[in-house]
């Protein structure tokens, strides 16, 4: 890591995200993330689905074929039920925030937030300058992704952890409406 600033941020950002279930991790590369995505649990059948156009993105879209290359098969995102339950997705986020563990995603196509939302186990990237001490810290990005113009996203969400629900008797289950698991790989 660059800075002692950014070893305490992520640090911090990684024990709050574990509080609330989901897991982190820190990378320089993305052959770093590869590899974690990888050799994670959830690809044991060898296949992710991501939103469309994402090897487009950038600097994602080189993880793609370093995926492939490790023999894990790439989806590329369409319709929901061809999303629902798919075993990984991978997508990217805008910002992450240290004091709760949160990552921000935000996108303008329904297909891409599928990903996000309908796979049993969430992958997403996010660039180590954009981790945020707190909420207040990274107004200006969330004011940037509302306002109208070509960087305006409408479809915006702050996730902390795994998708997790309770009933009236408080009865916690985690995955019912969302991922089960969520693996957020910070990128140097």
């Amino acid at each position: 890591m660059e800075t002692q600033t950014t070893t305490s941020l992520f640090r911090r950002f990684q024990q709050r995200l574990e509080a609330a279930g989901g897991e982190a991790h820190y990378v320089e590369d993305l052959a770093g993330a590869a590899d974690i995505i990888a050799a994670h649990p959830a690809l044991a059948q060898s296949e992710i689905v991501v939103p469309p156009a994402f090897a487009a993105r950038q600097p994602w879209g080189a993880l793609l074929s370093m995926l492939a290359e490790r023999g894990i098969a790439i989806h590329e995102a369409g319709d929901p039920a061809s999303v629902a339950d798919f075993p990984a997705g991978l997508s990217s986020a805008e910002l992450a925030i240290a004091e709760t563990g949160s990552i921000l995603l935000a996108d303008n196509a329904l297909a891409a937030r599928v990903v996000s939302m309908l796979t049993l186990t969430h992958f997403a990237l996010v660039q180590a300058g954009t981790l945020y001490p707190m909420l207040e810290e990274a107004g200006n990005a969330l004011q940037r992704l509302s306002a109208s113009g070509p960087d305006q996203r409408h479809y915006i969400s702050l996730v902390t952890g795994p998708s997790r629900t309770a009933d009236i008797e408080r009865t916690l289950t985690i995955g019912v409406q969302g991922p089960r698991a969520l693996c957020v790989i910070i990128v140097g």
